[in-house]
């Protein structure tokens, strides 16, 4: 399936036009325009998340919306509703708060925009989930989105090493260091539910790893939103740093925003997250996954307890007769096998093809939205901006 295909020129009301009568395959064209991909699924789960997400009413506002955030005057007059400006904003404010689309801005200077399924519609659903839409979520997971989700060149996730597991002696290195990243950072930090384990939840089926649930990581502008939404409480920076320190004594992965400057930090477990329980059905889950290290082992000092095996989210290590063997197609270089080793068998080595990521998040989808649309396509989308037409 190309997801590739960049936006072509189009009026602002063309996208409805386009899928017939189908208010919500006009939705899911619309969120398709973006950095992040909403492909369509051939069981139709695409669109059944989308009636479950969005009311008519909501879905009408989204179509008119941009991948850039804009201000309420120039949505009202696209909405053929320029005489109705405070109307719209407590439309879209109310919209935001409920996490179906982008909101940024100080108050009364608010631009509202169209948000990626995920990372964002899913995850602001944390407070609004429901059984049904957990699993209309997961399987599209598991279907065409998990596919888009992993297929880009620069991933929206990386992996990063827990606790000491490397020496940071490189400036890739150092970007994958989340202590660092935490003590860099001028915060405000804040902690929300972590949306995987509450789906589980719902589910009936709770998490084996961790009795954690708020643990998903904010920090910066992601902090400063979720707070203003009421969907995290703020921590200072040493409980940040004692939850990553948590995050490792139980097991559990540590994902970061792709960006040097990151403004989330899951805490992720092999039995719950969506990214990681896709990406384990894989031959080669490695080659899905934006890390710099990968894990090595020097057999012969190994004391075959078994400790790194049972940790290993993506099935990577195999011990046999010689020793532990680290499968370097399946390892992320998550680093938990390092600290659990107690006979000190395992190290975390730099990748040959480890890169710088993006600088802060609006690099990241810049990027994102470069490579899928090309230098031609993204000056088209910005010159629809500028001329104040959605993209």
């Amino acid at each position: 399936m190309d997801h590739r295909k960049g936006p072509r020129p189009t009026t602002d009301g063309d996208a409805a036009a386009s899928t017939g009568d189908s208010l919500y395959g006009a939705l899911r064209v619309h969120l398709d325009r973006g950095p992040v991909p909403f492909p369509p699924s051939l069981t139709g789960v695409d669109l059944r998340l989308l009636r479950r997400l969005f009311s008519p009413a909501d879905a009408t506002i989204a179509l008119e919306l941009s991948a850039l955030p804009e201000p309420v005057s120039t949505i009202a007059r696209r909405l053929a509703r320029a005489n109705e400006v405070d109307d719209v904003r407590r439309e879209l404010e109310r919209m935001a708060n409920r996490g179906l689309i982008h909101q940024t801005g100080p108050t009364g200077r608010e631009r509202y925009g169209k948000l990626p399924f995920a990372v964002g519609i899913y995850e602001l659903q944390v407070d609004h989930l429901t059984a049904n839409l957990e699993r209309d979520a997961r399987q599209y997971f598991d279907e065409e989105f998990g596919e888009a989700f992993r297929s880009s060149p620069t991933r929206q996730m990386r992996t990063v090493p827990v606790g000491a597991a490397f020496r940071a002696t490189s400036p890739v290195a150092s970007t994958a260091d989340v202590r660092a990243m935490i003590l860099a950072s001028p915060g405000p930090f804040a902690v929300l539910r972590c949306i995987c384990r509450h789906g589980k939840d719902l589910l009936g089926e709770p998490c084996r790893t961790t009795t954690l649930r708020e643990n998903c990581l904010t920090l910066g502008s992601g902090a400063e939103t979720m707070m203003r939404r009421g969907a995290a409480h703020p921590v200072g920076r040493e409980e940040m740093l004692a939850l990553v320190e948590r995050a490792n004594a139980e097991g559990l992965v540590l994902q970061t925003q792709n960006a040097a400057a990151p403004s989330f930090i899951c805490c992720c477990c092999g039995c719950c997250c969506n990214v990681l329980t896709s990406a384990r059905r894989l031959p080669q889950p490695a080659s899905r996954f934006a890390s710099t290290h990968r894990a090595e082992v020097v057999a012969t000092e190994c004391s075959t307890c078994g400790a790194c095996t049972e940790r290993c989210p993506m099935q990577a290590i195999c011990v046999d007769t010689g020793g532990p063997v680290v499968d370097r197609d399946r390892c992320i270089g998550c680093g938990l096998c390092v600290t659990s080793c107690t006979s000190g068998a395992f190290r975390l080595a730099e990748r040959e093809d480890a890169s710088l990521p993006p600088a802060h998040s609006s690099a990241l989808y810049t990027r994102l939205f470069r490579e899928r649309y090309g230098l031609i396509g993204t000056a088209v989308a910005i010159g629809r901006h500028l001329l104040g037409r959605k993209f």
